[in-house]
Parts: C-alpha cells; sequence; structure tokens
C-alpha cells in the first residue's frame, strides 16, 4: 500500500498521541510505503515550535520528534516538483497550494492521502481522515 501523510498525521502522532495517526506513523515503519512533499519536514517543525511556545513540549522532546518525522517517509518529493500542478490544483479545488502539494503528490502516486485535514480528505480521490 502507497500512502502520502501531511503534517498533520505526524504532529497529531508524536505530539498529541492521537491513536488513529500513531497507528498510521507505525505502518509507516514496516508494511506501507510513504511519500511526501519536501515541504512537510518545515510544516511539522513550525507545529512543534508552537508546542514548545506554549510549552506542551520541551525543546529537546520536539526536536527529537522531527527528527523522527525525518526518517520515516521511503520518498520525499522536491515542492518545486509539485509547485506547477499544486498551483493549478488549489485554484481548482479551494485549497492553499501547500494543501494541494499533497493532494497532486497523492494522486500522481494513486496512493491514499492520510489527513486530519477534512476539507483536503474531500479534495481528493482516496483519503483517510484520522
Amino acid at each position: 500500500m502507497r500512502a502520502i501523510f501531511d503534517a498533520s498525521v505526524f504532529v497529531r502522532a508524536l505530539a498529541d498521541a492521537e491513536p488513529a495517526s500513531a497507528r498510521w506513523v507505525e505502518r509507516a515503519l514496516g508494511e506501507i510505503t510513504v511519500s511526501v512533499p519536501s515541504l512537510v519536514f518545515a510544516e511539522v517543525g513550525n507545529a512543534l515550535a508552537g508546542y514548545v511556545r506554549a510549552a506542551r513540549l520541551p525543546a529537546k522532546g520536539a526536536l527529537e520528534r522531527l527528527e523522527f518525522t525525518l526518517r520515516v517517509p521511503r520518498r520525499v518529493v522536491e515542492v518545486s516538483q509539485l509547485a506547477p500542478s499544486a498551483f493549478r490544483l488549489s485554484l481548482e479545488r479551494g485549497l492553499s497550494v501547500y494543501d494541494a502539494c499533497y493532494a497532486v503528490l497523492a494522486e500522481a502516486e494513486g496512493a491514499v492521502l492520510v489527513t486530519a485535514d477534512r476539507r483536503l480528505a474531500a479534495a481528493v480521490t482516496r483519503a483517510e481522515l484520522v
């Protein structure tokens, strides 16, 4: 099985210990192939920084979670490869260009998009809402 994870999956699994997201991340360590656009790491880092600023995670713990995130995907696609198609898709489906990068990648790979974002999930053919 192929899956595309957006940043919400990592954040919910690693910072919130949300069970459905954690199961997907666990599956990514062995039974499924996960691809991500390269922007996912900045998005996860930004979210984790917010947890540190809100005193919900220590900086060291947040950095460890970010470093773990870097090891999960088997394939990382540069945003520069996705941006033109993501731009067009964002206009067609009312998404941000950031979110459209995940949608474009999922559709190009025939993969399921795993996300906590209802709007993003509704914009793609195959999605798993966590």
